[in-house]
């Protein structure tokens, strides 16, 4: 067996690169001499252009004429048929006679699948049968959660089938509650609505026309109260939020929707009387009357005080003293206090600001008039960011507890627009359920992510290192700060807070230097701007020379240099593979043994081939082990004169045929591509932009690379089977599911 294997082995064919050039030498065809079908074609697209309806016909007759004739000798027909008959479709005025025409020359078959499937679009582009496709997936989706709300409880209980009545009444309630707050004219039937409409305006005398008025008016009210609802929604919430103008104006939309509506009177009164209290505790904050017995304040140190306050070198707590000094007004003890704990701030005495403020703060607002605003002080994040970091601390292992505890219950029972005691009510027994499941969440919680809360701790802790750096707590926010970055594996920003730590050993940084280095090195990979590519790789070799990740950047840097161009539109294997048209004689003009699958006389690699600017392209070939994986062997040609304008059409020309036969492979926008082709098509590609902005950088990749041998595909059934289960609150079902119909590309438009 072992021979057997050497022998195989021995008898492989080894990889090499191929001999001479990869590209072939450019190809002269023979002009063509135009015949029947081409002057016929040539008059019927002139009399098209011209709007000229008889001489089109003619044309269009003698284009038949010659298919039947070459048809009876047995010979090929033109093609050019249907094409033909679409253009002279396309003259007519009316969409809808358009549209009967291209139902009738998509009944006769024998079509060009592309022309066919941009034929089977524009027939789908008439307002009614829009409309009607609006509706039906409305009732769809209505049907569809009747039935999920019944089979997905019942399949969930596979291993619990006594809490199967509870959970198929919790199903019926939350599908009633959903029912009843739904919009009076859901998404898919505003979007028929405005079909309809557009129908009724492009067609007003047509015969549908009078009984689908009707149906305009009864949804036109439903759209009423629909925008009515939101207003008054989006209303309440931003009154609850404080947010007292935004409510009022919600509100008075709202009126002007549906007059004397209750529930917005009721809004706009709510907004009203708060915002007339708002404004009268604005005036009355302007208003301030020293308190009683308080004897006025001499100029003079007032004056000291203002100037002081104001002057970036002022010496405030010098100036305080005047509050406290001989001759002072008396009863200014906590004015002074608070002026001495601002200028502690400003000298960065953390430990004098805070004592201070924290004693004023203690203060009750009777007996002083700076305690709120000393509560104030200790509660912005800015001024205090010790207690910001804390209180964040406290709300993160707070909220950690509370998810290991209840797990999707952690922050309340699930939102249904009922009272508190009511959801929780609802939600009881799936919350005990999940209660008992917390051994499995204690497993999980070394892998769980950090929530918000620790985030914004690690914010608290970089502004306070900004504010003192050399504070009482910075080594222990360092050492925190240090954690957290590890723990999500920001290994820069962990390398950044160990710099600053003098008890991080030679051995621990040159670590987080080497992950730091691979990690920005990732980043760099990922820069699709070749301008910020190279400049990230120049700071990587800059900043970790001694680091593999620092070595490879510099190489890296290097390759770029070496291989600048003005543009990178890479064609990869795959996607040349099965376009062959393009690497033909007539497109890229290839040697037919690159890909013909054998490495012994020469193969592409994977990547394809780029163009590069100009006429030049670099293919890129399999190394001479013949092994894919490793990295290609670059050569660099230049197309013959002509093949580039002719190549970047016939590949914009495939893409849109491609999009046309199959959904899974749209025309992806990109700017600098279309410019680059723009300019190769008017014989302009010589001439380079320079700016970094203007490179063209995109990849043409092949339906197997992006979707593997076997690509998913929609199953026309509108059910699919759902395996569900979860260690949280121990649950498996199984059951089916109807799925929704899929949203229209337009469908933000009604949102």
């Amino acid at each position: 067996m072992l021979a057997l294997a050497a022998a195989l082995l021995a008898c492989r064919t080894p990889g090499a690169l191929p001999l001479g050039r990869a590209l072939e030498p450019d190809l002269r065809f023979a002009p063509l001499v135009p015949d029947a079908a081409d002057h016929a074609a040539a008059d019927l697209a002139t009399a098209a252009l011209a709007r000229d309806a008889a001489a089109a016909a003619g044309a269009l007759g003698r284009l038949r004429a010659i298919d039947r004739a070459l048809g009876a000798f047995g010979d090929g027909r033109t093609g050019l048929g249907p094409a033909a008959e679409d253009l002279v479709n396309a003259t007519l005025d009316d969409p809808r006679r358009y549209r009967e025409a291209t139902h009738a020359l998509l009944r006769e078959g024998a079509i060009d699948p592309a022309l066919e499937a941009r034929l089977e679009q524009s027939e789908q582009d008439d307002p009614l049968v829009l409309a009607a496709a609006r509706v039906r997936d409305a009732r769809q989706l209505d049907l569809g959660r009747a039935f999920n709300a019944l089979a997905e409880p019942l399949g969930q209980s596979i291993l619990s089938v006594s809490l199967a009545p509870y959970r198929l009444g919790r199903s019926a309630l939350e599908y009633a509650l959903a029912y009843y707050d739904r919009d009076p004219l859901p998404l898919q039937r505003r979007q028929a609505l405005a079909h309809w409409k557009e129908f009724l305006a492009r067609h007003p005398d047509a015969a549908e026309a009078e009984p689908l008025r009707e149906e305009v008016d009864d949804a036109q009210v439903l759209l009423i109260f629909t925008l009515r609802n939101r207003a008054l929604v989006a209303g309440e919430q931003a009154l609850a939020r404080g947010e007292i103008d935004l409510a009022l104006l919600l509100a008075e939309r709202a009126l002007r929707l549906v007059p004397e509506d209750r529930r917005a009177v009721r809004l706009r009164g709510e907004a009203a009387e708060a915002l007339r209290d708002l404004r009268a505790r604005r005036r009355a904050s302007l208003l301030a009357a020293p308190p009683e017995g308080l004897a006025p304040l001499p100029a003079a140190p007032l004056r000291e005080i203002l100037v002081a306050l104001l002057d970036p070198a002022g010496d405030v707590a010098e100036a305080a003293r005047a509050l406290e000094g001989p001759g002072a007004a008396a009863g200014l003890g906590d004015e002074a206090l608070f002026l001495a704990a601002l200028a502690a701030g400003e000298d960065h005495d953390e430990t004098g600001s805070l004592a201070e403020l924290e004693e004023l703060a203690e203060q009750s607002d009777a007996r002083s008039n700076m305690a709120r605003h000393a509560r104030a002080l200790l509660g912005d994040p800015g001024a205090n960011p010790w207690g910001a970091f804390r209180r964040a601390l406290w709300r993160h292992r707070l909220d950690r507890a509370r998810w290991i505890l209840f797990g999707p219950f952690a922050g309340g029972p699930r939102e249904r627009g009922l009272p508190a005691p009511l959801e929780w009510l609802i939600d009881l027994p799936a919350a005990a359920q999940a209660f008992v499941a917390t051994p499995f969440r204690l497993v999980q919680l070394p892998f769980a992510r950090d929530l918000p809360a620790a985030r914004g701790a690690a914010v608290h802790a970089r502004r306070y290192l900004a504010r003192w750096p050399g504070g009482e707590r910075a080594a222990e926010l360092r050492e925190w700060l240090q954690g957290f970055e590890e723990g999500r594996e920001n290994w820069i920003g962990a390398l950044d807070v160990a710099r600053a730590r003098p008890e991080v050993g030679a051995e621990e940084r040159a670590r987080l230097e080497s992950a730091a280095a691979t990690q920005s090195l990732e980043v760099a990979r990922r820069e699709e701007n070749r301008a910020l590519r190279l400049a990230h790789y120049q700071r990587i070799a800059l900043d970790y020379p001694e680091t593999p990740a620092g070595r490879l950047a510099a190489e890296r840097a290097r390759d770029e240099l070496e291989r600048a161009s003005a543009h990178y539109v890479r064609l990869s294997r795959g996607f040349l593979l099965e376009n062959p048209e393009l690497w033909g004689p007539r497109g890229l003009g290839l040697r037919p043994e690159l890909l013909d699958g054998n490495p012994g006389n020469g193969e592409l690699h994977p990547d394809g081939v780029a163009l590069l600017g100009g006429r030049s392209v670099e293919l890129h070939l399999l190394p001479p082990g013949g092994d894919e994986e490793a990295p290609a062997e670059r050569v660099r040609e230049a197309l013959p004169e002509g093949r580039l304008a002719r190549l970047v059409s016939q590949l914009e020309e495939t893409s849109f045929r491609n999009s046309l036969l199959d959904a899974d492979d749209p025309v992806l926008p990109d700017a600098q591509r279309d410019v680059f082709f723009e300019r190769a098509r008017l014989g302009l590609a010589e001439e380079a932009d320079p700016r970094p902005l203007a490179e063209a950088v995109f990849t043409y990749r092949g339906l197997r690379e992006r979707y593997g041998m076997v690509r998913a595909r929609d199953s026309i059934l509108p059910f699919e089977l759902v395996l569900q289960g979860s260690l949280t609150d121990l649950s498996l079902g199984a059951f089916p599911r109807m799925k929704p119909p899929r949203t229209t590309p337009d469908a933000f438009l009604f949102r």
